[in-house]
């Protein structure tokens, strides 16, 4: 079975951004299905600010699934985040999360929980009180995501970006901590699993069953191929697991969009056409 190969794309994201389709959705959508991708990570400051049924339509007529959605933009626009020390903070950051459930519904797909899962300094608290707000919250989130049919995929990041949570091991360990999950998946990140792993196929094969979403990039975010990084070992090691979720390239746009499109797609079909 082919490997589900996505593309991430964005209204508003900036040259330097880890989004390789960037502009109106209704310019950059039909871009995403004609340079071959199999579905289309959208990153989405704000769903309510968006014509969902005109989403909708165009994904349905350009049979381009969404496959999921990043949320990292609403912390540093609104500043939401997960454990924060003010509970309405809180509060208001799930019910933001709610809205891109219903965007992503009629597909199924997943809720990215990474940078706004928030840190200390969002906290301002000992980590097991920050750990234990962001158990409350990710409870919260994975009962509204069984009514919307979706999945929350919490990010495995790096030191630069999260206080923990930056290996397979730790969040299997704290989501085993979490009792009544049913709908919480581990995502985890080529560049990060670079920076903090220290056996990358096995970690994967640790996280078998439990690994629901996939970023690629090459080590230095650029296209897959570009620099150094072992994409046989990590694609192995997902087939030897039976890891049957999305691929979603969150690299930079560089040279261009479209050539960064292209080799990624050309470079990681070659390598997929060598797993055994």
């Amino acid at each position: 079975m082919s490997m589900h190969i996505a593309a991430t794309a964005a209204l508003n994201a900036d040259e330097d951004d880890v989004i390789l389709y960037k502009g109106p959705f209704e310019q950059t959508l039909p871009l995403v299905k004609e340079d071959g991708f199999d579905g289309v990570e959208l990153h989405l400051a704000d769903s309510r600010l968006i014509d969902r049924d005109a989403l909708q339509k165009l994904l349905e007529r350009l049979d381009l699934p969404l496959t999921s959605i990043g949320t990292g933009s609403a912390r540093e626009l609104y500043g939401y985040n997960l454990v924060d020390r003010d509970e309405g903070v809180r509060r208001r950051t799930v019910a933001h999360l709610e809205e891109h459930m219903i965007t992503l519904a009629p597909w199924g797909g997943v809720l990215i929980v990474g940078l706004i899962a928030g840190n200390r300094r969002d906290s301002g608290a000992p980590l097991p009180v920050q750990k234990a707000r962001l158990a409350e919250s990710l409870q919260r989130l994975d009962e509204l995501a069984g009514r919307y049919g979706v999945t929350v995929g919490l990010e495995m990041m790096c030191r630069y970006e999260s206080d923990f949570l930056r290996t397979v091991r730790e969040g299997l360990d704290f989501l085993d901590g979490i009792p009544g999950l049913s709908r919480t998946v581990l995502h985890v990140d080529s560049v990060c699993m670079n920076m903090e792993e220290t056996d990358i196929g096995a970690a994967v094969r640790a996280g078998a069953g439990r690994i629901g979403h996939v970023h690629l990039a090459d080590n230095d975010r650029w296209y897959p191929g570009h620099a150094h990084y072992n994409f046989r070992e990590t694609l192995q090691a997902l087939r030897d697991i039976g890891y049957a979720g999305v691929l979603a390239l969150e690299e930079k746009a560089y040279p261009d969009t479209r050539t960064a499109a292209r080799l990624s797609l050309r470079y990681l079909r070659a390598v997929e056409a060598v797993l055994h």
